[in-house]
């Protein structure tokens, strides 16, 4: 193998030894060999294969026999999987409105070619292995479920990376473009070429690009935008996949794909109804919605309800997190590597959203209102003193807490950055927009909005650097030219935005929460969506949320 080949392992995504976790390794270990052994391992055996003392390997058997996890055989004393196990393994396949579909295509596809199917979703910058179903042949392609790949040299990411936009492709492929064999693409711009190739033909394919002696065929299942959901594929050793048959299986995996996408038309559509020009995607509304953030990696919409208090997410990856538990209202929201940050009062806390949380104090008497991440993934945050009436804006740190650069009178609800320019700012309470100046730390005035318009209280910022406000009372959002005039004006179905961002597949639509919490009878009746998660096709592009590096 060449010097600046890699041999392909999941071991490059997933380290199997992280630190802190030597225990949970050890369980791991024999899980695994267990799960690819099962009844002919004892404990003999098994303490051979992983080297673990005695002592230490009957504790933790005991300990996953306890949870189900594994089980023994009373009369060869070996173990295999336990019941509670293949328990939540069904659940994992079977909750998902996309694999239970999925599965009956991809059982015809294995029957019809004779070789292994896949089932594959974008995760982060890799591609993830879903679902599998094996080929009867001894000599087979075997990727293990849950394997990351990469997506430049596999076939199924390839079908997905072809259907996303430009901006996308870039962030996907931002970790570089690692050499697997002699014929892995290494190039961007000439995989950006092959790209184009797969988008017109319908299909992608691993021509050893990953491992040499396997050839895979993928597709991307599309949703009814044409958005990619997932990618499905068929793969086997190239003496049986040749180049002619991989041609002939790209056009059965178009039109398996074309049937799975139609099966799930019904499901997206349910999970995100039209209203008009806009579109819902809650089925319960937030007390107090607000910080909405597009996560890209993952196209999901996080957003937090302050009151309730809870962490929501919709779209790709779907989930709530209860934070009823701390007993307190949440202020803002930002997104981190390790999950998501919230203030609480005075304080920050990191949640890596599997439960643990670290808090990290501020100093008293001062409240984080607004947190957001810069360019080079820097969290700042603007923090209101309520007995002096001054919201201090910088960076913040949790060593040394916030480093304050602007200083504003009065309460500033909400700040985005524009490129060298610096930030935007609003303050609803003097009816104004700023513009915070980071090289010069200048602050003026941007822009004056008319009382009968409404309070600028959420913004966001466009590809070009303009700014858009969400209108408290003013049932709007309203697009400012560089001058601070208005030049666009969008209506809104709910009174009061309380944030705004951009996001989607091609960062155009514009998302928006509101409250329902504080308003009279007659305001909800006459806008019932309020508190609900709702977007906007507004035709313009929007610039990413970066996520922070702590």
């Amino acid at each position: 193998m060449p010097e600046n080949e890699l041999e392909w392992s999941p071991d490059l995504i997933h380290p199997k030894n992280v630190v802190g976790t030597a225990l949970l390794g050890k369980a791991c270990d024999i899980l695994e060999l267990i799960g690819r052994s099962p009844g002919t391992l004892d404990q003999v055996r098994l303490a051979e294969q992983t080297g673990i003392p005695r002592a230490t390997l009957y504790r933790i058997l005991a300990a996953l026999i306890s949870r189900g996890l594994i089980r023994t055989d009373p009369r060869t004393q070996s173990y295999t999987l336990g019941f509670n196990f293949l328990d939540l393994a069904q659940n994992a396949w079977s909750s998902s409105d996309l694999a239970s579909i999925a599965s009956v295509e991809l059982r015809r596809l294995r029957d019809l070619t004779g070789e292994t199917a896949y089932l594959a979703v974008q995760e982060g910058h890799h591609v993830l292995s879903l679902g599998r179903f094996e080929s009867a042949h001894s000599e087979r392609s075997n990727a293990r479920l849950g394997a990351l790949k990469p997506m430049h040299c596999t076939s199924q990411g390839k079908a997905i990376l072809a259907h996303l936009s430009e901006t996308q492709v870039e962030l996907a492929l931002c970790d570089g473009l690692s050499r697997f064999t002699d014929k892995t693409i290494c190039d961007p711009e000439q995989l950006k070429d092959h790209l184009s190739i797969v988008r017109a033909r319908g299909y992608a394919i691993d021509d050893e690009e990953i491992i040499l002696g396997t050839r895979c065929v993928g597709t991307a299942i599309l949703d009814p935008g044409g958005k990619p959901l997932a990618a499905i594929s068929v793969a086997g050793p190239t003496f049986r996949i040749t180049a002619e048959r991989a041609e002939q299986l790209g056009q059965e995996l178009v039109d398996v794909a074309k049937r799975i996408s139609d099966l799930l038309a019904p499901t997206i559509k349910s999970a995100r109804r039209d209203h008009g020009g806009y579109q819902v995607w809650t089925n319960n509304p937030a007390f107090i919605g607000a910080a909405p953030r597009w996560e890209v990696r993952t196209q999901t919409l996080v957003w937090a309800d302050l009151l309730a208090p809870a962490i929501r997410a919709e779209g790709g990856n779907q989930y709530t997190i209860s934070l009823q538990a701390l007993s307190e209202r949440i202020n803002t929201m930002c997104l981190v590597e390790q999950g998501v940050a919230f203030s609480v009062g005075n304080d920050v806390i990191i949640d890596n959203l599997s439960g643990r949380q670290e808090r990290v104090e501020g100093k008293p008497g001062l409240s984080f209102k607004v947190l957001r991440v810069s360019a080079d993934g820097e969290v700042w945050a603007a923090a209101f003193d309520a007995d002096a009436n001054l919201s201090r804006i910088g960076p913040w740190r949790k060593q040394t807490g916030i480093q304050s650069l602007f200083e504003m009178q009065g309460e500033v609800t909400d700040f985005a950055f524009a490129g060298d320019a610096g930030l935007f700012a609003t303050q609803p309470s003097r009816q104004c927009v700023y513009l915070l100046e980071r090289k010069t730390g200048r602050r003026r005035k941007f822009a004056d909005i008319p009382k009968v318009s409404g309070a600028p209280r959420a913004l966001a910022v466009d590809e070009h650097f303009n700014v858009w406000i969400g209108l408290s009372e003013g049932w709007s959002i309203i697009k400012l030219n560089d001058s601070g005039e208005i030049e666009r004006t969008v209506a809104l179905p709910v009174p009061s935005p309380t944030g705004i961002a951009f996001g989607g597949a091609s960062l155009s639509e514009l998302f928006v929460t509101s409250a329902r919490t504080g308003l009279s009878r007659e305001s909800l009746a006459n806008a019932p969506l309020s508190g609900h998660l709702l977007s906007i096709d507004v035709g313009e592009r929007g610039l990413v949320d970066p996520i922070a590096t702590l």
